[in-house]
């Protein structure tokens, strides 16, 4: 220790510095440890400073300052709002209406081991449930015969041998089915209904008919939907403003909306909403219901 000088960045070792005369001896007091030694000059170089870093810094500075308060005034609504500052409701709206269009489907059938027997059959039946609609007062162009479905028919054969054993199994030929479906569309809702409780007169004419329930729908469904959105859009309003005000405080803007799915049901019925909307089309009377939901500031 007495062979070396601490100068504040490391040790210095003194017996390999030559001894400069003039310069006095001087006794110095490190850590507790008094011993003599040479002073030695030191010269200390500066790190030059750059002249324009304070100048440089302080412009940032100043310009995200500038920046962030120009951001707060634009946006400070969003920042500072609290999450209580907003109310979301949802207002929703039914309407009872009645169907105004109809569509009755049935379909014949024959079978024959011939195809032309079978198709001279199909014409005669054609011209049999033509009589029977045009005799009810449905127009020409209000019902339609679609293409003929011509089904190849087999039959399975067992074959067993002289003991009575089971040898093997194939499939023969058995002729031919043809099908053909017709479809009445009418708004005549009534008419359609007594055409399809009355098609047991194409059965006692040897017509082999089958008839399916007739079908409902609405023809303004698109005008019907918008008033509904309306409704439930000014009930979802009403909502908002009854709770608001309820609570002394005043209701905002329109912050954003959407709107649900339709559901149309029978009136009355066990039916279900479904997740994709429902549309009833087994109903002369029906309910439609729509959600809308809402969000609304909080002045």
């Amino acid at each position: 220790m007495r062979n070396f000088l601490s100068v504040g960045f490391g040790w210095i070792r003194l017996d390999s510095v030559p001894d400069f005369s003039g310069f006095g001896a001087i006794k110095s007091g490190i850590s507790g440890f008094i011993f003599e030694s040479h002073c030695v000059p030191l010269k200390i170089h500066h790190m030059p400073r750059p002249p324009f870093i304070v100048p440089s810094i302080a412009f940032v500075l100043a310009v995200s300052v500038l920046a962030s308060s120009y951001l707060v005034a634009r946006n400070g609504h969003y920042f500072f709002r609290s999450q209580s500052s907003d109310i979301g409701v949802t207002g929703s709206t039914s309407i009872d209406f009645t169907s105004d269009l109809a569509v009755w489907q049935g379909e014949f059938t024959r079978k024959a081991m011939d195809l032309k027997d079978v198709y001279n059959m199909m014409k005669k039946d054609k011209s049999v449930v033509e009589g029977f609609l045009e005799s009810k007062g449905v127009a020409k162009d209000s019902y339609s015969f679609l293409s003929i479905d011509i089904l190849p028919q087999k039959r399975t054969v067992n074959h067993y041998n002289n003991e009575g054993d089971f040898v093997y199994q194939e499939s023969v030929f058995d002729g031919y089915r043809l099908k053909r479906s017709f479809k009445v569309t009418s708004s005549d809702i009534d008419l359609v209904e007594l055409l399809a409780n009355e098609v047991s007169e194409l059965i006692e004419q040897d017509v082999y008919i089958t008839s399916f329930p007739p079908k409902y729908y609405y023809t303004n469904l698109v005008e019907l939907k918008i008033q509904m959105i309306q409704g439930a859009s000014q009930d979802g309003l009403l909502r908002a403003q009854t709770a608001v005000s309820g609570g002394g405080g005043q209701l905002g803007e329109l912050l954003e909306t959407s709107i649900g799915v339709f559901q149309i049901l029978g009136t009355n019925s066990d039916e279900s909403f479904s997740w994709g909307g429902t549309l009833n089309t087994s109903s002369k009377l029906k309910t439609a219901f729509v959600n809308v939901k809402q969000r609304y500031a909080i002045d």
